[in-house]
């Protein structure tokens, strides 16, 4: 990988850990003011959700806009952005107006991620690819587990809801220094790759809908199933009397073996294919959820730990089979394809809170091995062997060369 690759990764996987801080310290924020402004397990979820979905509809056309206006603005601003809502949802005091911060938040997210993204797959080139973008989601799970659960769930538990004013001040700073010395100011699109070699166009011509529909089946699924464990396991934690030091930790350790799952999952995938390494990953992650459903106490929380480890691959693995269907608009594909994830989990997220409610959350929390069971039959049609393809060396080098 050349020095500006290199570069380009370095400075979006920070920007990444910077901005999805704040997607760690929602959940935790939520659970410990459920009791003072009187948050259901719903409210929680259609809370997420409003940000889920404003991010989600926003994508693509920031994903669009960044392919023309460069990627650097996109970046920066989107950390700012968020940082200065999450600020002012510190200080609400009623669901409403907490609804209203959080859902603008969502327009810093749709901003962020189709740019960090594309970055990200082009700077791994034909060899790296898969890797190079699990790298970029690795700062951002990081930056949510660390930042944000941890960091986030002692602020809170020390000094109150408002402490967290302090990260927001730490990411600002670190944008402006950082961030925007190494995200390149303008984003490399693969428009040489289409003029060289027409297998890319034909592969996303001769696209199926039904494979296409499978694809955003396991995105959907696989999405509900991580944001359900990161949503609910803090509410279920705080609703047994635990401090919020406590299951912020637990939770920053899940995103933190997320997040190490997913660099050796992209890893194997570039080295023996990505729907041995999709499928088996989450058949494994089935298994620990289901260990972590009927177990209690330290066990249930090593459970965790591999559920996450083994959860992490997927998410990549699954926007990269997207993302070589339709190569000519990697931005914008990234997007729509992020997009469709964040909301759609969102959603079933939100509606599992519902059915929490109503049922009890934790009877509700051992459905959630069956619904990744699901997505693995989903992902294993997903990725046949067209949706597998690697990109030639000749089209990524192109990619990247601009």
């Amino acid at each position: 990988m050349e020095q500006s690759a290199r570069n380009t990764l370095i400075g979006e996987a920070l920007a990444h850990a910077l901005h999805d801080t704040w997607y760690g310290v929602a959940p935790i924020l939520l659970a410990s003011v459920s009791g003072q402004l009187g948050l259901a397990n719903a409210d929680i979820g259609l809370m997420l959700l409003v940000y889920q979905a404003v991010s989600s509809v926003t994508q693509p056309s920031f994903g669009r806009l960044s392919e023309r206006y460069g990627g650097r603005t996109f970046a920066v601003g989107a950390i700012i952005w968020t940082a200065l809502m999450f600020t002012g949802a510190l200080f609400a005091q009623s669901k409403l107006l907490l609804t209203l911060l959080i859902g603008l938040a969502g327009l810093g997210s749709g901003a962020f991620h189709p740019q960090g993204t594309a970055n990200s797959t082009l700077a791994g080139g034909a060899r790296l690819g898969a890797t190079a973008t699990s790298l970029f989601f690795f700062g951002g799970t990081l930056g949510t587990a660390l930042l944000g659960s941890a960091v986030g769930g002692l602020l809170i538990a020390q000094w109150g809801r408002q402490s967290l004013i302090l990260i927001a001040v730490l990411n600002i700073t670190l944008a402006l220094v950082f961030v925007r010395r190494l995200v390149p100011e303008h984003l490399p699109v693969q428009a040489r790759a289409r003029a060289n070699d027409p297998r890319p166009k034909t592969i996303a011509l001769n696209g199926v809908w039904f494979v296409l529909a499978m694809l955003l089946g396991a995105i959907a699924l696989r999405a509900f199933g991580q944001q359900a464990v990161v949503t609910y396991v803090p509410k279920l934690q705080a609703d047994l009397g635990v401090s919020p030091a406590v299951y912020g930790l637990v939770m920053s350790l899940f995103l933190a073996a997320v997040a190490v799952g997913g660099v050796v999952g992209a890893y194997l995938a570039d080295k023996v294919g990505t729907r041995l390494i999709l499928v088996l990953t989450l058949l494994l992650t089935a298994g620990s959820l289901w260990l972590f459903t009927v177990t209690l106490g330290v066990a249930s929380y090593v459970a965790l730990l591999a559920t996450g480890f083994f959860i992490g691959p997927s998410h990549t693995l699954l926007l990269v089979s997207g993302q070589r269907r339709f190569p000519e608009r990697m931005a914008m594909v990234s997007g729509i394809f992020l997009g469709f994830s964040f909301v759609s989990g969102a959603v079933l997220t939100w509606l599992f809170g519902l059915l929490a409610d109503a049922r009890g959350l934790q009877g509700t929390l051992v459905w959630l091995p069956a619904v990744v069971l699901v997505n693995a039959l989903l992902a294993l049609i997903a990725t046949a062997p067209s949706g597998d393809a690697r990109p030639s060396a000749r089209t990524a080098g192109a990619a990247v060369e601009r």
